[in-house]
C-alpha cells in the first residue's frame, strides 16, 4: 500500500500523540515500535528504515511501502511463553520501546523492570496515567499498571471529533479534544466502565498516555489533574470496544487496529449531524469495523432543563438521605425536600448512549427568524445562512426583526436590525462570509500548516447568550479612485523656490505660511525640521503619494485655517507618510492645565476653522478576536474574520490576565510575518508573527481576546526625543490589599509625557481615517489629546475619526467635546494614560461611538483610586498634576452622557472598562448649561465587552455606573471626584426633562415619569470584581454575560431589572494574576439590604459558589469551585447572597425572580454578614425573596424565601412543610400551600425618641455590641403569627424581635401578626412604609386593656382635600374578625373576650385616602397594584407605587402617608404605653372540628387535606354609594341602608320552590351584612328587587348594590 503525503502526515501525527504503531521494513521486519514523543518518533522511523536519506522530522515521506503488515502484538505481554533471547525488554533512549518479538517476559515483574512500567499490559490489565504530568508522585508516578476489572480510577475522554464541543487543551498535539465532564465527573470506575463512558460519544475514547502527558485534558473540570485516570490501549492490544483503542478501532480479531482502506476511521473534520435513523444500506466495501446503525446523538456535558431519565443526583435537604448516582443527568434536581427520601439508592447507570442533551446541539440553523432582536443589529449571521453580514445601523433600530437575512453589505449601515442568531452549532464549521479584502491578502503558508481541526470559535459561536455586533464589511465595488487631491490641477510644489514669496524653500527652524489662494503639494520628504506651518483659510497643504520613498515632515506645529489633505474618501492615500511633532514640555503649566506656551499650535496640528482630511489605506477589520487560544511559545494565531493586514505590520495581542497595569501585564506587540486567509473552515485568517508569543491568550466559546492592528501608512507622532515621560514608576510602592498582594502604582509618576496632538476647533471639521497616532497626548495639559473635536456643536455632524490607531498616548485617545452627531468608529487604542474614548463636559449627545478597541489604560500621574472593601473612597481634588481628578479611575470609555449611540466596543485593562460617572451638571466651558448629564437617557448602549479590569477596588465593575464629578468651590473652578458610592448625588432617568419643564434639574421625577437606562447585549470576563456595578440610577439590563468574575452583577437602586443573564463564575481557564486566586469570590448575585426593587428573570448560573460539604442541590465533585491556586475561589462564595450586616438598613419586599437555572454550582445561598458577629441583625431576620416560579429554590412552584436565622424563631417557619436550607440559612415556603400567601412589610412607630436613636446610639450599620458587650439593638418587644402553633410551647423565642428599628417583613395572608411590646400596648401607634398586595390580607393584632377605645385614622401625605380626593379616613368599628379581614381595610374589631384589637393593614396611596375610581366623590376602597391613578395633575399611571419588569410586579411603599391607632387607655409610667398589659389569651383561629396546621390554614388533622376555606368573596372594591334623581343614571340601592329592616325591597326568586332569604352577619362578606339565600334549586334562584318604579324610559342605567 502506498500512502499519500496527506495520509502519511496524519500517520505521523497519530504517532506523535502516543499511539502504538507496528510495521515492518525490509531490514527490520521483526521489531515492534511504540513512539511516545516527537524524538521517539524520529528514533522509530530510523529504526524501521524510514530515513533512507536525511529529512526534516516534519517532512512528508512519500516513498514508504507497506507500513502496516500483519504481525504480532507490540506490547510486553507477561504470562506467555518466552524465549531465551527475548526474556527481557529492551528500550531505546528516547522513550519508545522495541520488543524483540511477540514474547517478552514470563512475569509481570520482569516486564515492568525491563520496560520501566511503560506499556506493560496484558488482557487483564491496562495503564493508568496521571491527569497532568508530574502531579501524581504519591500515586506511583505518571504511568501505573492496573487491573482492568478490579482497579478503579477517574475517567477522562479524548476524541478527534470536533463537533462534540470538547475543548482543545493539548500543548503541542493537534486535532485532539479532551473532556472530563461527560456530562458529569466519573470517579472510581473500572477500565471497562471508563471505556463505556467515553464510547457513549461519537468518536469518543480514552486518552493515550502521550495525550495526557501533553495536558490534553487539563483544566476540564473534575479535579483529576493530580489523579490517575485510565488510558487507552495501543495497537495490537486485546480490546472489546473502539473507545478502548488509542487509534483506529477494535478489529474483528479483538485487537486494536488502524484503518487500512475503504471506509475511513474517525475523521479530524467535524462530524455530520447525529441521526436517530439507522443506515439503510450496508457499505459495498465493508471494512473493519463495519459502519454502525446505532444512533449517534450521544450526551455531552451540557445539561438542559428537561427531566432526566436517570436517577436524580441531588439528595434532599435536611433531614438528608443522599441519593447520588454515577450516571449523568440532564439537570440536577434543584428542589430540596422537607422529608428524607424513602427511595433506595440509585439504580446502576446505563453507560449506553442516551438521548440526553449534547454539549453543543448539532441541529441545522433555523429558517425562521429569532423572536428576540438585538437592540443593536449586528453583522453576524442570522439564524439562516447569509451571503454577507448585515451592517450596523447608525440610528436606534426598531424592535422588530427583519423578515429575512440581508444578502449583501452596503457601504453605509442599515437602519434595520439583524436577527438574533440561535446558539446552536451547525453540522460543519460556520464560515463567516465577508467581502474580499480591499487589498490582495499577503500570501501565507500553504494550507498544509497544522492548524488542527478546532473546535474553532467563529463569529456565530463566539457567545453563549448575547450577540456582539461587528462592523459591516466595506463594499468592494472595484470603482476607480476619484477626487484625488494630489492629482488636481494648479498645484504648487513645496520644493520649488518659485512657490514662496521669499524665493527660498523653507529651511530649518522657519515658521512657514503658505501663499494665499494656493494649493501646495509636498511630493517628497522635507529634510529640514521646521517651525509652525500656517495654512491660510484660502489655501491647502496636500501630500503627494511617493512610491519611491516614504514622505516625512518634521515640524513644531501647524495652524490649519484652510485644508490639510492626504487622500480623500474616494482616493485613499496608498504610500507612506509620517508627520513628526517636536516640542518640550512647558514649565509654566498650572492646576487648570493651561500654559502661555501650550497654545494649540505648540507641538500640535491646530485645525483652526479649517479642514483636516486624511485618509490612509483602508483596513478591515481594524481589530478582531481569536478563534483559538494561543499558548505561550506559539508564533501564529487564528482570528474570526478575514483581514487585509500585511506582513511587517504590528499588531497588539491583548491580555487575558486578570490584572493589567504598567507593572504587570501580558499584552504583546508582535510583528506580522505572513497571513493566510481562511486557513480552515470557519476561521477568518491565520496571522503568523516573527517571534513567538510570550504569554498564553484565551479563546473559548464564552469569550475571546482581541487582536488589533497598530500600523497605518499615515502616521502622526510625537518626537521620540522629547515626548517620553522622564519620571517612570520606581516599582516599589504599596497600597490597599487585593487578593493577597498590595503593590500599587507609585503616585505622581509618569507626569511628564508630552506628545503631539490634533485639535479641531473654532468651526473646523475633521475627516480622519487610516491614520496612526503614536506618542501623542500631553499629560495634564487641557485639551491636548491625540485627537480632539473641540466645541463644534452641531456643525460637525458629518465629521468622523474612524479606522485609526492610537498607541503610547500620554493623555487620552479621542475627545468629543461639546460636539454632537460626530462618529468615532473602528479605532484601535493601546497603552494610554487617562480615559481613552472621552465625552469631556457631559453635554455631548447624538454621537456614534462604535466598534472601538481600548486596551492597557493607565491612571494619569499614576494616581489610582485604590479602594478597600467598603463602598466609599476618599474624594480626589483637582491639582496641577491631576487636572481632571476623575482620571484616578481612568478606563477605556468615559461616558458622561448616555444619550449617544455606543455599540460594538471592547475595553481591556483600566480601572474599569466602561465608566459612566454621574455628573449633576456639565463641567468646563459648559458649566452653566442648564442640564443634568447624569439623567440623560440612553440611546444605544449595546454589544460592548470588557475584561481584565476592575482590579483596584472590589466594586469597580467592568461596567461602572458610579463616581461623581463636581465643583468643590463656590466659584465652580476646581473639580472634585468621588470614585465610590456618593450618598448625596443620585441619578434619576426621567421621561420629562426637569431642567427644562421646571427649570430645576433636581425636580422630583414622579412614578409616571420615570425611565430606565437600557444596557443590552453586553459581555464581561476575567475580572476580579463585579461584571457590572451600578450605584445609582434605574436600569434594565437585557442579555448580559459574565465569565470568570468575582460577582456577576451588583446594583443598589430601586427599580433594577435583569433579563437573560448568564454568570459563569469560573470557566475552567487558568486565572493569571498576582496574589492569591482563591481570595477572589465566585458569587452570582447579591441582594442588598434596603430600598431596592430588583427583578431577575431568565438567568443561568454556572460554576458559581464554593464547593463545600453541603451538597443538597448538586453532588457533583466538580460543583462550583474549590480553593485551588489556578482558578479556585474564596471559600464563602455563593450563587446568591443577602447582605445582612445591618440593624439600621433593613429589607422591604425587594426582590423577585423567575426562570432561574443552575449548572454545576456549589453553595447556592448565603446570608452574608461581613461583620461575622454571632448576634443576628434586623436585616438578617427580615430577609425575603419572591421566587415566583420556584426555579431559584428548585421547588418549581411559587415559593417565598425567608430568613432561616434561629433568632427569628418560627417567624418564617410557618408550618411543618417549610423546607430548610441550613447552609443559607433560609426557609422555603410554598405559596400554593396556603389560601392567599404573600409578603407584607410595615414599620411600627410607637416611641419617637427611641426611633431617633437608630443609626446613632442604637441599631447601627455594622457594630452589634458596645464596649461592655451589651447589644446595641436589643429587642423591645416581639411579633409573631397568631394561633397556638406559635405560642411559647412551640416557639420559645416568642417570635421576631422588635427593636428600635421596628421594621417588619413577613408572610401575609395568615390569621394575623400579634404585636407585644415589653413596655405595654402603645397608646399612639403609627404604621407606615406599608407594602402588601390586596390579595393577601395582612392582619395586625395587638392586646389592649379591657375597656380601651380606639380612634384609627389613615392619613395621606402632601394632601389637599377635594370633591374627588380625601386626605383622611376614619376606620369603623365592626363586630367580627371576619368583617375586618374581608373589609376594604378601613374597619377594626376589638374582641372583648380576648382583649385583642384587629386591624387590616392595606397599602393606600401616598397623597390621598379616597378617590373617585368607583364613585363620583372621594371614597376609600381597597387599592391594588393595578388600580389607576385618578389625579389628573400626577402623571403616575397607578395609585400605588410599584416596580414591574418582565411580568413581575413588586410593591413600593410611599413616604409620608401613615395609619394611626390612638388607644384611649390609662397611661403607664413609661410614656406612650398603656398602664395595664392584659394577660395574653390565645384566640381560637380555627372553627370547631379543625386544628391549626399553619399560620394561615386549619385542617381536620395535620396530615389532612380537608381544610377550612377562609378566602374572601371575589371582589376588589366596594360598589360606590349611588345618588338618585331624575338626571341620574344610578339607581337607589334599597335595603342595606335600613338597619331596622335589612330586607326592605328584597325578595326571593323561587319562593314556590322553597327558596328563602335572610340577613346574615355570620357568613364572610365584603361589608357589614349580607342577604343569605338558601334552599336554591336552580341556577336562577336568588335574591331580587322590583326596579320598575325606579327606572325611567329611554335611559341607560348602571345598577349598583353596596353594603
Amino acid at each position: 500500500m502506498i500512502l499519500t503525503t496527506v495520509g502519511l502526515y496524519a500517520l505521523f501525527v497519530q504517532l506523535t500523540e502516543g499511539a502504538m504503531f507496528r510495521g515492518s521494513a525490509s531490514n527490520n521486519s521483526n521489531h515492534q515500535v511504540v513512539a511516545t514523543d516527537r524524538d521517539g518518533l524520529d528514533e522509530a522511523k530510523r529504526h524501521l528504515g524510514l530515513f533512507d536519506r536525511a529529512v526534516d522530522k516534519d517532512s512528508v515521506i512519500a516513498d514508504v511501502a507497506t507500513i502496516l503488515p500483519d504481525g504480532p502484538a507490540g506490547y510486553c505481554n507477561w504470562g506467555e511463553s518466552g524465549t531465551a533471547e527475548s526474556s527481557t525488554c529492551t528500550t531505546f533512549p528516547n522513550a519508545f520501546h522495541i520488543q524483540g518479538g511477540p514474547y517478552c517476559s514470563a512475569t509481570q515483574n520482569q516486564c515492568e523492570v525491563g520496560c520501566s512500567g511503560n506499556w506493560c499490559t496484558n488482557d487483564s490489565t491496562r495503564m493508568l496515567y496521571c491527569g497532568v504530568p508530574n502531579k501524581c508522585s504519591s500515586l506511583g508516578g505518571n504511568e501505573v499498571v492496573a487491573s482492568r476489572s478490579v482497579s478503579v480510577a477517574d475517567v477522562r475522554c479524548c476524541s478527534t471529533n470536533a463537533s462534540l464541543g470538547w475543548p482543545r487543551k493539548c500543548n503541542s498535539i493537534r486535532g485532539v479534544y479532551g473532556e472530563s465532564n461527560v456530562p458529569t465527573c466519573f470517579r472510581e470506575k473500572t477500565f471497562d466502565e471508563a471505556v463505556a463512558i467515553c464510547g457513549a460519544y461519537e468518536g469518543g475514547r480514552l486518552c493515550s498516555g502521550a495525550e495526557l502527558m501533553d495536558k490534553c485534558t487539563r483544566g476540564t473540570g473534575c479535579g483529576s489533574n493530580s489523579k490517575l485516570v485510565w488510558g487507552c490501549a495501543g495497537l495490537g492490544v486485546a480490546c472489546g470496544a473502539n473507545a478502548e483503542c488509542c487509534g483506529g478501532f477494535c478489529g474483528d480479531g479483538g485487537v486494536c487496529e488502524v484503518y487500512t482502506g475503504g471506509t475511513p476511521g474517525p475523521t479530524n473534520a467535524p462530524t455530520p449531524k447525529p441521526t436517530n435513523v439507522p443506515t439503510n444500506e450496508p457499505s459495498k466495501n465493508p471494512t473493519s469495523p463495519p459502519t454502525t446503525s446505532k444512533p449517534t446523538n450521544a450526551p455531552t456535558n451540557q445539561p438542559t432543563d428537561g427531566p432526566s431519565n436517570q436517577p436524580s443526583r441531588s439528595p434532599t435537604l435536611r433531614p438528608i438521605t443522599p441519593m447520588p448516582t454515577d450516571g449523568p443527568t440532564q439537570q440536577p434536581t434543584n428542589a430540596p425536600s422537607s422529608q428524607p427520601s424513602k427511595s433506595p439508592t440509585a439504580q446502576p447507570i446505563s453507560l449506553a448512549p442516551t438521548d440526553s442533551p449534547t454539549h453543543q446541539p448539532t441541529t441545522a440553523p433555523s429558517d425562521q427568524p429569532s423572536k428576540k432582536p438585538t437592540k443593536t443589529p449586528t453583522s453576524q449571521p442570522t439564524d439562516g445562512p447569509t451571503t454577507n453580514p448585515s451592517p450596523i445601523p447608525t440610528k436606534l433600530p426598531t424592535d422588530q426583526p427583519t423578515s429575512s437575512p440581508f444578502n449583501s453589505p452596503t457601504s453605509k449601515p442599515s437602519n434595520s436590525p439583524s436577527l438574533k442568531p440561535t446558539k446552536t452549532l451547525t453540522d460543519a464549521p460556520t464560515s463567516e462570509p465577508t467581502a474580499s479584502p480591499t487589498s490582495s491578502p499577503v500570501p501565507g503558508p500553504t494550507s498544509s500548516f497544522p492548524y488542527g481541526n478546532g473546535p474553532f470559535v467563529t463569529l456565530a459561536t463566539s457567545s453563549d447568550l448575547v450577540t456582539i455586533p461587528r462592523p459591516p464589511v466595506p463594499s468592494s465595488s472595484g470603482e476607480p479612485r476619484s477626487n484625488c487631491p494630489h492629482t488636481k490641477a494648479g498645484l504648487l510644489s513645496w520644493h520649488d523656490h518659485s512657490t514662496w514669496l521669499s524665493g527660498n524653500v523653507p529651511s530649518t527652524g522657519d515658521d512657514v505660511t503658505l501663499p494665499s489662494n494656493s494649493k501646495v503639494i509636498i511630493t517628497r520628504s522635507v529634510t529640514q525640521k521646521l517651525g509652525v506651518i500656517t495654512v491660510p483659510s484660502t489655501s491647502e497643504l496636500i501630500f503627494d503619494e511617493n512610491v519611491v520613498a516614504p514622505i516625512t515632515l518634521d515640524i513644531a506645529g501647524m495652524d490649519v485655517r484652510g485644508a490639510l489633505r492626504a487622500g480623500s474618501e474616494t482616493c485613499r492615500y496608498l504610500t507612506e507618510l509620517t508627520i513628526t511633532l517636536h516640542g518640550s514640555r512647558p514649565t509654566d503649566l498650572n492646576k487648570y492645565g493651561t500654559s502661555s506656551m501650550a497654545v494649540p499650535t505648540y507641538k500640535g496640528i491646530s485645525v483652526n476653522g479649517g479642514i483636516i482630511s486624511m485618509h490612509g489605506k483602508q483596513v478591515h477589520p481594524t481589530w478582531s478576536r481569536l478563534s483559538e487560544s494561543v499558548p505561550a511559545g506559539q508564533s501564529y494565531l487564528l482570528i474570526q474574520e478575514q483581514v487585509n493586514w500585511k506582513a511587517g505590520q504590528e499588531i497588539v495581542l491583548v491580555t487575558t490576565a486578570i490584572h493589567d497595569s504598567r507593572a504587570v501585564h501580558e499584552n504583546e506587540v508582535l510583528t506580522i510575518s505572513s497571513i493566510e486567509q481562511t486557513p480552515v473552515p470557519g476561521v477568518g485568517a491565520a496571522i503568523h508573527f516573527t517571534a513567538p508569543a510570550a504569554h498564553a491568550h484565551i479563546a473559548n466559546n464564552g469569550y475571546q481576546v482581541e487582536v488589533g492592528l497598530l500600523t497605518r501608512n499615515i502616521k502622526v507622532q510625537g518626537s521620540a526625543s522629547d515626548s517620553e515621560p522622564t519620571d517612570p514608576d520606581t516599582g516599589s510602592c504599596t497600597g490597599q490589599w487585593h487578593h493577597g498582594t498590595n503593590f500599587a502604582p507609585c503616585p505622581w509618576k509618569y507626569k511628564t509625557g508630552f506628545g503631539g496632538h490634533i485639535m479641531v476647533h473654532s468651526g473646523g471639521r475633521g475627516y480622519v481615517e487610516g491614520v496612526e497616532l503614536h506618542r501623542m497626548g500631553q499629560t495634564n495639559v487641557l485639551g491636548r489629546y491625540p485627537f480632539h473635536f473641540h466645541v463644534l456643536g452641531n456643525n460637525c455632524a458629518d465629521c468622523y475619526f474612524k479606522g485609526n490607531s492610537i498607541h503610547q498616548s500620554y493623555y487620552r485617545c479621542i475627545s468629543i467635546h461639546g460636539t454632537h452627531g460626530t462618529k468615532v468608529s473602528e479605532n484601535v487604542a493601546y497603552d494610554v494614560s487617562g480615559y481613552c474614548y472621552y465625552l469631556e463636559d457631559g453635554v455631548e449627545e447624538d454621537n456614534e461611538i462604535s466598534f472601538n478597541l481600548a486596551a492597557h489604560i493607565h491612571p494619569v500621574s499614576n494616581v489610582i483610586a485604590n479602594g478597600n472593601g467598603g463602598q466609599t473612597i476618599n474624594p480626589f481634588s483637582q491639582s496641577k498634576d491631576l487636572i481632571l481628578p476623575a482620571d484616578v479611575t481612568a478606563s477605556g470609555f468615559y461616558l458622561t452622557n448616555l444619550h449617544n449611540d455606543i455599540f460594538g466596543n471592547a475595553a481591556s485593562g483600566g480601572w474599569s472598562g466602561f465608566a459612566m460617572p454621574n455628573l449633576q451638571s456639565p463641567i468646563g466651558v459648559h458649566r452653566d448649561v442648564n442640564m443634568r448629564p447624569g439623567n440623560r437617557l440612553t440611546k444605544i448602549l449595546d454589544g460592548n465587552t470588557a475584561h481584565s479590569t476592575g482590579w483596584w477596588w472590589g466594586h469597580a465593575g467592568a461596567f461602572y455606573n458610579g463616581g461623581t464629578l463636581y465643583y468643590s468651590n463656590a466659584d465652580a473652578t476646581l473639580l472634585e471626584y468621588n470614585a465610590g458610592r456618593d450618598h448625596n448625588r443620585h441619578r434619576s432617568p426621567c421621561l420629562v426633562d426637569k431642567c427644562v419643564t421646571n427649570n430645576d434639574c433636581s425636580g422630583w421625577c414622579s412614578a409616571g415619569e420615570q425611565a430606565w437606562f437600557q444596557l443590552t447585549n453586553s459581555k464581561v470576563f476575567l475580572t476580579a470584581s463585579p461584571g457590572l456595578n451600578s450605584w445609582t440610577g434605574r436600569m434594565e439590563v437585557s442579555y448580559f454575560e459574565a465569565h470568570d468574575v468575582a460577582l456577576g452583577l451588583e446594583a443598589l437602586e430601586s427599580g433594577f431589572g435583569i433579563d437573560n443573564f448568564l454568570v459563569e463564575c469560573r470557566s475552567g481557564e487558568e486565572w493569571v494574576m498576582p496574589g492569591n486566586m482563591h481570595d477572589v469570590t465566585a458569587n452570582g448575585f447579591f441582594w442588598y439590604d434596603t430600598g431596592q426593587e430588583h427583578i431577575i428573570t431568565n438567568a443561568k448560573f454556572k460554576n458559581c459558589g464554593a464547593r463545600n460539604n453541603d451538597n443538597v442541590y448538586d453532588s457533583s465533585p466538580t460543583r462550583g469551585c474549590d480553593t485551588n491556586s489556578g482558578n479556585g475561589c474564596k471559600s464563602g462564595s455563593s450563587v446568591w447572597s443577602f447582605l445582612t450586616h445591618s440593624d439600621q438598613f433593613t429589607p422591604e419586599i425587594m426582590q423577585a425572580t423567575a426562570s432561574i437555572t443552575y449548572e454545576n454550582c456549589g453553595r447556592r445561598f448565603r446570608l452574608y454578614d461581613y461583620a461575622n458577629d454571632p448576634i443576628s441583625t434586623v436585616s438578617g431576620r427580615n430577609q425575603n425573596w419572591l421566587d415566583t416560579d420556584g426555579s431559584a429554590t428548585g421547588l418549581n412552584e411559587p415559593t417565598i424565601i425567608g430568613s432561616g436565622l434561629a433568632d427569628a424563631g418560627r417567624w418564617w417557619h410557618v408550618d411543618d412543610d417549610v423546607i430548610e436550607d441550613p447552609e443559607g440559612p433560609l426557609k422555603f415556603i410554598k405559596v400554593n400551600d396556603g389560601p392567599s400567601r404573600g409578603l407584607g412589610h410595615i414599620r411600627l412607630l410607637f416611641n419617637e425618641e427611641l426611633r431617633n436613636t437608630v443609626g446613632g446610639s442604637s441599631c447601627k450599620n455594622g457594630p452589634r455590641q458596645d464596649a461592655n458587650g451589651n447589644p446595641l439593638c436589643p429587642a423591645v418587644g416581639r411579633i409573631r403569627h397568631i394561633g397556638s402553633l406559635f405560642d411559647s410551647s412551640n416557639d420559645p423565642t416568642g417570635g421576631l424581635p422588635i427593636t428600635a428599628n421596628s421594621e417588619v417583613a413577613g408572610l401575609a395572608g395568615g390569621f394575623g401578626w400579634v404585636l407585644q411590646l415589653d413596655d405595654g400596648p402603645p397608646k399612639d401607634l403609627k404604621i407606615d412604609q406599608v407594602e402588601v398586595d390586596s390579595t393577601t390580607p395582612l392582619m395586625l393584632v395587638i392586646p389592649y386593656p379591657q375597656g380601651t377605645s380606639f380612634t384609627i385614622t389613615a392619613h395621606g401625605a402632601y394632601c389637599t382635600p377635594s370633591s374627588t380626593h380625601s386626605c383622611t379616613e376614619q376606620f369603623a368599628l365592626v363586630d367580627s374578625v371576619a368583617h375586618v379581614r374581608h373589609s376594604q381595610g378601613n374597619t377594626y374589631y376589638f374582641d372583648t373576650t380576648t382583649n385583642l384589637l384587629y386591624v387590616r393593614i392595606i397599602q393606600f396611596p401616598q397623597t390621598f385616602t379616597g378617590d373617585d375610581v368607583y364613585s363620583s366623590t372621594a371614597m376609600w376602597h381597597l387599592w391594588d397594584l393595578d388600580t389607576p391613578n385618578t389625579k389628573s395633575w400626577d402623571p403616575s399611571l397607578y395609585a400605588l407605587d410599584r416596580y414591574s419588569f418582565n411580568g413581575i410586579t413588586l410593591p413600593k411603599f410611599s413616604y409620608g402617608n401613615y395609619l394611626q391607632i390612638v388607644a384611649d387607655c390609662v397611661e403607664s409610667s413609661v410614656s406612650g404605653h398603656c398602664a395595664v398589659t392584659p394577660t395574653y389569651v390565645e384566640p381560637e383561629v380555627c372553627p370547631a372540628g379543625y386544628i391549626q396546621v399553619s399560620y394561615d390554614k386549619c385542617c381536620t388533622s395535620a396530615a389532612s387535606i380537608d381544610c377550612y376555606d377562609m378566602t374572601a368573596p371575589p371582589r376588589k372594591s366596594p360598589t360606590a354609594s349611588p345618588t338618585f334623581g331624575s338626571n341620574s343614571n344610578l339607581v337607589l340601592n334599597p335595603g342595606f341602608e335600613n338597619a331596622n329592616n335589612g330586607l326592605l325591597n328584597w325578595s326571593a326568586n323561587g319562593v314556590s320552590a322553597g327558596v328563602t332569604i335572610e340577613i346574615s352577619n355570620d357568613e364572610k362578606n365584603s361589608g357589614e351584612r349580607s342577604v343569605l339565600c338558601t334552599n336554591r334549586q336552580r341556577k336562577g334562584h336568588g335574591v331580587m328587587q322590583d326596579m320598575a318604579e325606579r327606572l325611567e324610559g329611554n335611559k341607560r342605567y348602571t345598577v349598583s348594590c353596596w353594603a
